[in-house]
Formats: C-alpha cells, structure tokens, sequence
C-alpha cells in the first residue's frame, strides 16, 4: 500500500522528480521499434559515454592536466583558444562532404584521429618534451592539428544525427530535455568519484600517474562511443545544388530568423568564453579550491537539473526557446557580480551562488540546445552548420582572446582594488555581467524577431487561452457573492 500511495521516493521529492513521466517520455522517443527511435536510443548512448570520458579530458581534469607540466594561466588561456582558430577550416566542410554520398565511416575515422591526437598524442608528448615553452608549443600544434582536421568532418556528424530529432516541439523539447539529464548524471557521479579519488592523492607523484591514467581510459571509451554511432542509420542526404566557397556566408543571409539566431549564438560564444578554463585555473592556483569541491558544484547542476526541469519545461513551453534564455540570463547576472568580488575571505558564499547559476543554468542550456536547428533550412543544411560552427568557434576565440588579455594584465600576482586583493582574471566577470545584460535585455524584448512563426502562433494562442482563464477566474467571484445568504439579506 506504501508503495503504491508513496514510491520508492518520498513525496516531497516525487514533486519534482516524475519518474513515471520520465519513463512515458523514454518510451515515447527511444526504442528499437523503427531506425528514427533506433537512432535516438544510439544519441543517448553515445551522450552517455561522451559524459563519460569527456570528464577526464575537458574542464578542470584538463586544466590540471596542463598545470602538472609547468603551463601558466596565460599558456591555458593560448591553449584554449586553438581550437577555435582551427575551426576556420570548417569553411571547406560542406565543399568535401557533398561530394561524399555515404560519409559514416568517413566521419567516424575523423573523430578516431581526433581524438587520439587530442588525448593520446598530448598525454605522449610531455613525456619526450622537457622545457615548459617548448611543451607549450607542442600543445598549440597537436591540438591545431586535430582541430583543423576535424574541423572538416564535424558538420557531417551534426547533419547525420538531426535526421533523428522528433519534428513536433514538444517531443523535441522531451528529447533534448532527457539527452541531457542522462549525460549530466552519469559525468556528475564520474566526476565526483574520481575527484574524490585525485584528492585522496594530493601532493604525491600518484596524482599526477591517476590523471594520465584516466585520459587513457577516455580514449578507450571513445572508440566505444564511435562503435555505437557506427550502428545508427544513415539516411540519404537531401540534393544540394553545387556551391562556391562564398555560399558558406551568403546562402544564411537569405533566411532572417535563421541568421538572428545565429548572431545570437555567436553573442553567447563570446560571453561564454571570456574565462573558459582561466576561471577553473583561478579557483585550483589562486583560491586552492579542491578537486573535490569544484566537482561537487559539478554534481549539484545534476541535483538542480532533476528538481527542476519540469518547471522550466513548462517555462518553455509558455515563453519559447529564445525569451526563456533571455529570462535566464538576467537572473544569471547578479551572480557573476558576486564572482568578481569573490575573495578567501567570503568564498563561503561560493556554493549558493553557484547553486543560483545552475538553476539558470537549465534553463540556458534547454533553451540553446534547440537554436541552432530551430530555423535551420534543410536545403544545404552542412553549409549552414559551418557557418555556425565557424562563427561560434570566431567569436568563441574572440571571446578567449580577450579573457586571456584581461587575465594576463597581472596573471599570477594580485593588486589592490577596492579595497582588496584581486587578481586580473577576476575582471572577465565583471565584462560577462555587461554582455550578458544587453543580450538578455534583446532575447526578452525582441524574441519574435528570432522564433519561427509557427510556434508564435502557438505561444500567442495558449497565452490568449491563458489570459481568458484568468479573467474567468477573477469574475467569478463577483457573479458568486450575490448567491451567499448573508449578501441577500443585506440587499433586502
């Protein structure tokens, strides 16, 4: 009887984590039943293992990796940045691909040279290479190589997986929705287990062997990941008319909606990565935060994600995908003010505001996940990815360019302002918080401008349904009163 009027999981949280709903939506979306559901189920595994691996080699298993081998915060920042500068070849992308009918196993090869450029000949190289400046040169050809090779393929990818994107929005949102809250717990409970594990080897040689270890076992994982998309099917692409180089910039002008969401897109690249991994470096070298902490703030956006996704799934639906990430932005900013300000002595504060930005957080990454494809025309539709990919990775490179100046004003050494002691890199929140308010300020003012006339229509009609309830509701209680015994007494 217990099980049935309360679950497994107490009532208060069954409020916010629906396991029956999430298990309806799974059922709706991911089967073996036909190739499209066949493929979804294949993009969730492959989200599953790349959460996986992703852990050890990206964000600060990264930014660690670089500190054991003598790179400085400036060096991360010019890292960083590289791959950015090698997404510029994906302008021939769509020139190599639509001249390759059946591409998946080209495509996959890709990703295998990929990736063991990016983890196994970075993790390889420090062994031969000594002198820090020179390891810092290696790093920047390694990863420029990689990049730039990639950079021709990765579109394909991008292309062959959206054949198997729900069209109807809502099951769209479902998917996007499930995508992620799978991948963001299986990487929090990796990610807390093994910082948990490199803390315990602080200060030892062990340390530094558990992190190489670990990229190594990343790499087997991709060549499980690649396995799995080998099975997924490829659909015939649709005929493109042959294209010149400059219908990589051109052909998006011609459909507005689709070019608006673009500028947005390149907007946040920017924002976003005004101190990617320069923060991380700040918290780990200049606050002495532990792995174990900053992988526990980690594992608290999984908490939130879970708690909280129904409400902005409702959000949502009421708002769109553009005016939802714009709401989020704003009630991101206050918290980036904190950051700038942070200091050892009022770090205390760190985790409830980190606590603020992931509830943001959601709300962002639901909302982006769908822009791209949200006007994506399907006539040419790599040369489309490209131009995306090269202007998210452009303005996403601008963005490093800037927060690595910025940062290396006084890099390591701190200088007295306000009061108190600050180090360089702090100032790159006090821009985000700029930047963010004037994009947060468009996405909420002019979100029609950027969503596709079907789902105004759709948002226009359910707020018009909303908005006769509410004046139902509040007449109601005046055409009421006339019948209660006491009003008829008074009348008479």
């Amino acid at each position: 009887m217990l099980q049935k009027q309360g679950g497994l999981l107490p009532m208060k949280l069954r409020r916010f984590i629906d396991l029956q709903a999430i298990k309806t939506s799974m059922g709706d979306i991911y089967s073996t039943k036909n190739d499209e559901a066949k493929g979804r189920l294949i993009s969730l595994g492959s989200a599953l293992v790349a959460a996986f691996y992703n852990v050890f080699i990206t964000g600060i298993f990264y930014t660690g990796f670089l500190s054991m081998y003598g790179i400085s915060i400036t060096g991360v920042g010019i890292v960083t940045f590289i791959p950015y500068i090698a997404s510029c070849f994906s302008i021939f992308s769509s020139f190599i691909l639509e001249r390759i009918k059946k591409r998946k196993w080209v495509l996959l090869g890709a990703k295998v040279y990929f990736y063991g450029m990016y983890i196994v000949a970075t993790t390889l190289m420090p062994q031969f290479v000594t002198d820090p400046d020179a390891r810092l040169v290696w790093f920047v050809v390694i990863l420029f190589l990689a990049y730039s090779v990639y950079a021709l393929f990765s579109p394909g990818l991008t292309a062959w997986f959206y054949r198997f994107y729900p069209e109807e929005n809502n099951r769209r949102t479902r998917y996007i929705v499930l995508n992620q809250i799978f991948s963001s717990v299986m990487s929090s409970v990796i990610l807390l287990l093994s910082g948990i594990l490199t803390d315990a080897v602080a200060g030892s040689p062990f340390q530094e062997t558990l992190i190489l270890i670990l990229r190594y076992v990343a790499f087997a994982l991709v060549l499980v990941d690649v396995g799995m998309q080998a099975c997924a099917k490829e659909y015939p692409y649709p005929p493109s008319p042959k294209l010149k180089l400059r219908h990589v910039f051109t052909l998006p002008f011609k459909y507005r909606k689709f070019l608006f969401c673009m500028l947005m897109m390149f907007a946040w690249n920017f924002i976003a990565n005004l101190n990617n991994g320069l923060w991380n470096f700040h918290l780990l070298n200049h606050l002495h935060f532990s792995y174990t902490l900053l992988n526990f703030v980690s594992v608290l956006y999984t908490i939130v994600l879970l708690c909280t996704n129904t409400v902005w799934q409702r959000i949502l639906r009421r708002y769109g995908w553009i005016k939802t990430f714009g709401l989020a932005l704003l009630f991101f900013i206050p918290t980036e003010f904190y950051m700038f300000v942070m200091n050892p002595g009022n770090a205390w504060l760190y985790l409830p505001m980190c606590f603020i930005q992931h509830l943001m957080n959601v709300g962002l990454n639901f909302s982006y996940s769908n822009i791209l494809y949200m006007n994506l025309p399907e006539e040419n539709s790599t040369a489309h990815i490209a131009f995306n990919t090269i202007g998210c990775n452009l303005f996403a490179f601008l963005g490093m360019m800037v927060g690595t100046f910025v940062s290396s004003l006084t890099g390591d050494n701190t200088f007295v302002f306000l009061g108190m002691d600050m180090y360089s890199v702090q100032f790159t929140t006090l821009l985000r918080a700029l930047f963010m308010t004037a994009l947060g300020y468009i996405m909420v003012r002019y979100w029609r401008a950027f969503t596709r006339d079907r789902d105004v229509k759709e948002i226009d009609e359910q707020e018009k349904i909303r908005k006769k309830i509410k004046e139902q509701l509040h007449a109601a209680p005046v055409r009421w009163r006339y019948h209660l015994p006491w009003h008829k007494n008074k009348q008479a």
